[in-house]
């Protein structure tokens, strides 16, 4: 998001209520007065276990959905006239897409040994799911799991992590409410990723290896 220029509309309507000497404030860009051990002492030991019964349950709850829509996608959708079929096979893809990104979340979790304490286990689950997927697994696993934090933490524990953290994150948590349906309309009309500022050139981008 770039400074100066050109706002976003939710900036623009912000800024507007402060009145014409309002500073609009962003993100600290500070290092942080916390650690990550810090952090991490206080999310719940908790949420740190693994629950074999509940994993296993979300990802059937998943699989019986994707079951059922698939069953009214062979069964139902084709006896609808032709018209109807114009709009309910794209509406099928949607919610069927959805269903499964679920699916992808617990396949996900395997790679990152949270789906249950056993790694055998999980590396059986997370290889079905993922070929199923059409998704490498072992070598996903190995690479993308590097950029996680706490990695082996559920799924399920992560709302009430993040509320653990929010008291020592201040400042730096940032979270915005918009509903999906606005905030997507909003992203794809004036999403923005790098802008000039008026008076310090580019506000958020450094190149530590570029010249001064």
């Amino acid at each position: 998001m770039g400074a100066g220029g050109r706002m976003t509309e939710k900036e623009r309507e912000l800024f507007g209520r402060g009145g014409a000497g309002a500073t609009f404030q962003r993100s600290p860009t500070d290092k942080p007065p916390f650690t990550l051990a810090q952090i991490k002492k206080a999310i719940p030991p908790h949420c740190f276990q693994r629950s074999v019964i509940k994993s296993f349950s979300y990802l059937v709850h998943d699989l019986v959905i994707v079951g059922a829509l698939l069953y009214v996608a062979l069964v139902w959708i084709p006896t609808l006239p032709s018209v109807l079929q114009l709009g309910a096979w794209p509406l099928y893809w949607v919610l069927q897409g959805c269903v499964m990104t679920g699916v992808w979340v617990i396949a996900h979790e395997c790679g990152h040994n949270a789906f249950s304490d056993s790694s055998l286990l999980d590396d059986i689950v997370g290889l079905v799911l993922h070929s199923w997927l059409l998704v490498p697994y072992f070598s996903r696993k190995y690479s993308h799991r590097r950029h996680h934090l706490f990695s082996n933490m559920p799924h399920y524990h992560a709302m009430e992590a993040t509320k653990a953290i929010k008291p020592i994150l201040g400042e730096y948590y940032q979270f915005d409410p918009t509903p999906v349906a606005k905030a997507t309309w909003r992203e794809a009309k004036e999403c923005i990723y790098v802008e000039p500022e008026d008076r310090t050139g580019v506000f958020w981008y450094s190149n530590k290896f570029a010249a001064p």
